[in-house]
């Protein structure tokens, strides 16, 4: 097997419902590092995330799997086999966060963004992936798009293509294992219209994808905006989802760091990420939530410049060792496991946002 053993301590503590779990994201850009975050998933939780971007031209009509993309396959799947406790949540994430989602990442030549999700091509290539990933990494959870309603409110002749493509692809997913689960990601901040342009609330997003979705998935970065410190997120923060959606909910991509950002308000200390970690998990917890997934076990050593600093020091650990906040996330994955029943898949929703939240979001400043 190619990671290293890993043993959890013994259980101790309430039993939990709620699964917690780390993506892959490595502390450096290396084979052993990534390897290496897969076993901290494993040591502390019971979810592991994969999210990357289609590899567009290998699955085109005349494309073919690359060695690349079979080893690392191989690697991923000997990993999940390894660590079998682990539920795995595999991402396609075919939009480009650098631009906030408004047009597709790695687009190979011969193919323009302004095209994007309406060429048959990429439309082909982003089924027949689907159905490379469910077939070959039997997810439990299948992510076909990360943040979307970012992509809605910035570009929005590319959502309405890719809501249609969505649909197909959902479908081919259901074909191949009926009980994988299948949902977009929305980003939650933006949701409000709290991150970087500041909107009206566009709860109504969700409701684009109808009955096509398992699972309400988010992500959440509140400092992000203009919150000053974790003290600072308002009561019941993610209870407004419950107030939305009766299904399962999950936490894809959680962070927050413990060392100031430079252009944002956010106090950024050890104590401060302390604070929001169990913050989040507490409320998680409370409105029944069935998973968290924290972004990185390790500060992310090559988040230096770019998008990727936002991601610089969200880390539960770092070169010198375990931060604050991960005795608080050991605690919770110390906790006895004992995931509920399985229940009817619902639809969101049609409820009308908190006037308070809107309230809120309209009256927010630029992160």
């Amino acid at each position: 097997m190619p990671g290293p053993d890993v043993t959890r301590p013994a259980p101790s503590g309430d039993e939990r419902e709620m699964a917690v779990g780390f993506s892959t994201m490595p502390a450096e850009r290396t084979a052993e590092s990534y390897i290496e975050a897969f076993a901290a998933a494993a040591a502390a939780g019971e979810l592991v995330l994969i999210q990357r971007a289609p590899p567009w031209e290998e699955f085109f009509g005349n494309g073919q799997v690359s060695v690349d993309t079979v080893e690392t396959t191989e690697l991923e799947t000997a990993l999940l086999e390894q660590y079998d406790h682990l539920d795995l949540v595999y991402a396609i994430d075919p939009t480009d966060p650098v631009v906030q989602r408004a047009r597709l990442a790695n687009l190979p030549a011969g193919v323009s963004h302004e095209e994007g999700f309406r060429s048959a091509e990429v439309q082909q290539a982003f089924l027949a992936y689907t159905r490379y990933v469910v077939q070959n990494y039997e997810p439990s959870y299948l992510v076909l798009g990360v943040e979307v309603n970012m992509m809605a409110d910035r570009a929005p002749g590319q959502f309405e293509a890719f809501v249609s493509l969505y649909k197909d692809a959902y479908a081919i997913a259901k074909e191949v294992e009926p009980e994988v689960k299948v949902f977009p990601t929305f980003q939650l901040e933006d949701l409000e219209g709290n991150l970087d342009a500041v909107h009206p609330p566009q709860w109504e997003t969700i409701d684009a994808f109808g009955g096509n979705i398992d699972v309400l998935g988010i992500s959440t970065y509140p400092y992000l905006t203009d919150l000053r410190a974790a003290a600072d997120l308002r009561p019941q923060y993610y209870a407004q989802l419950r107030e939305r959606y009766d299904g399962e909910i999950m936490v894809v991509d959680a962070a927050y760091p413990s060392a100031p950002l430079e252009g944002y308000r956010v106090v950024g200390t050890e104590e401060d990420q302390f604070e929001y970690v169990a913050r989040l998990l507490d409320e998680a917890e409370q409105h029944g939530f069935s998973g968290v997934i924290w972004r990185a076990a390790h500060d992310p050593d090559f988040a230096a410049e770019g998008a990727l600093t936002a991601f610089r020091d969200i880390g539960l650990r770092n070169g010198e060792g375990e931060k604050l906040a991960w005795e608080e996330w050991e605690a919770w994955a110390t906790r006895p496991y004992a995931p509920p029943e399985p229940t009817p898949m619902p639809t969101p929703t049609d409820e009308d946002p908190d006037t308070d939240d809107e309230a809120d979001a309209a009256s927010a400043d630029e992160g």
